[in-house]
């Protein structure tokens, strides 16, 4: 049974192939270096709100910008979907308990300055929580199809004094729907054949690029000598990894 989550149905929107050759195939995307501030500020910033979910109050950085408590429920969901036979589960940073008692998200964001508007959230973060949503209402919670992105970001201020930064609320709407929409949109191309690539998909512009040109990429190795054409190292792949689809790098065209 494959197991998606917020961030691999963002990779099925992005890419397909990329999609399905890392759930089917365990072949992911090259990753770089990851910062590590932003997993030290989620750290502390847990200590912190968990101190007042114990008193049962918002913490005074959010106080204020929305009403209700945080939720003592866990905050690691999922669920197992008969129809597509398939698992979908998150970990949510966070979930508010409203007045009316229903659940909200509540994300934790660390960016170099705060989005001008709501909009900037919407576009970039809607669909995590619509998954979030619909996490928390196929495991029995009533939800008030609504959501907030909490935004931290330094500002100006005396360094001595404390690290100085600025906070802000954006509360959005949520679309749970939308969200097993994908979800089942993303199992069925799980179920067929490597699908197509994505329109802007970088990673696999590179490997094509790579495939047309292989002479060339040795060319522009420091030492030509040391390097492989890349149909020859795939062919090598291929042939110590049975599981590799011989079409990894057969690009359709759009």
């Amino acid at each position: 049974m494959p197991s998606l989550s917020a961030s691999t149905l963002k990779l099925f929107q992005e890419c397909p192939r990329c999609f399905w050759l890392h759930i089917n195939k365990r072949i992911e995307r090259p990753r770089g270096p990851f910062p590590s501030l932003p997993s030290g500020i989620d750290r502390v910033l847990k200590v912190y709100f968990d101190a007042y979910r114990e008193k049962g109050i918002l913490p005074p950085l959010i106080d204020g910008r929305l009403k209700g408590t945080l939720a003592t429920h866990p905050l690691t969901l999922g669920f197992n979907d008969e129809k597509t036979q398939a698992r979908l589960w998150g970990k949510l940073d966070d979930c508010v308990v409203l007045p009316n008692q229903r659940l909200a998200p509540l994300d934790h964001k660390t960016r170099a300055s705060i989005p001008d508007d709501v909009s900037y959230t919407e576009r970039y973060y809607k669909f995590q929580m619509d998954v979030y949503t619909l996490l928390l209402e196929r495991n029995g919670y009533s939800t008030s199809r609504s959501a907030y992105v909490i935004y931290y970001a330094p500002t100006d201020g005396s360094l001595h004094e404390g690290f100085p930064f600025t906070v802000a609320v954006h509360p959005i709407g949520t679309d749970p729907e939308t969200a097993y929409a994908i979800f089942f949109e993303a199992c069925q191309c799980l179920r067929a054949g490597l699908p197509q690539s994505g329109a802007t998909c970088e990673f696999c512009r590179w490997a094509k690029m790579q495939m047309a040109e292989p002479e060339r990429s040795c060319e522009l190795s420091p030492d030509p000598k040391m390097v492989k054409p890349a149909s020859k190292a795939i062919s090598r792949a291929q042939a110590s990894s049975p599981e590799i689809p011989g079409d990894l790098f057969t690009f359709l065209n759009p």
